[in-house]
């Protein structure tokens, strides 16, 4: 009788205890994928990108055309807690600004939002 070797590959994953496969799994998501020449980048923005943009704007028009009324808001509530409200209403719209701002180039640069 004519014996047959046969040679077995062991699972490198396996006797890593599933380390390879995860950290394949991380590499493999990690890499960016480039759109294909032949096809058009998705360069539409959401109404809700272009509304945050609108709705951060004018919050920080309001904000700034009220600067000069945060003395008078200071002496008749409190300067902290005018400080506080004004510190968080500018949070709120510059979020909103950059937001829409991002979507837009993002657009503009053709990679999407």
């Amino acid at each position: 009788m004519a014996s047959t070797d046969t040679t077995t590959v062991a699972d490198p994953a396996a006797s890593t205890g599933g380390k390879g496969r995860r950290a394949q799994a991380a590499h493999d998501h990690a890499q960016v994928r480039e759109p294909e020449p032949n096809q058009p980048a998705d360069r539409s923005v959401s109404v809700w990108s272009v509304l945050a943009l609108i709705a951060g704007s004018a919050i920080l028009v309001v904000a700034a055309i009220n600067l000069p009324n945060l003395g008078r808001w200071g002496d008749e509530h409190g300067n902290v807690l005018v400080f506080l409200c004004f510190f968080l209403v500018m949070s709120i719209g510059g979020r909103w600004f950059w937001a829409g701002v991002d979507a837009l180039w993002g657009a503009i640069r053709g990679k999407g939002n």
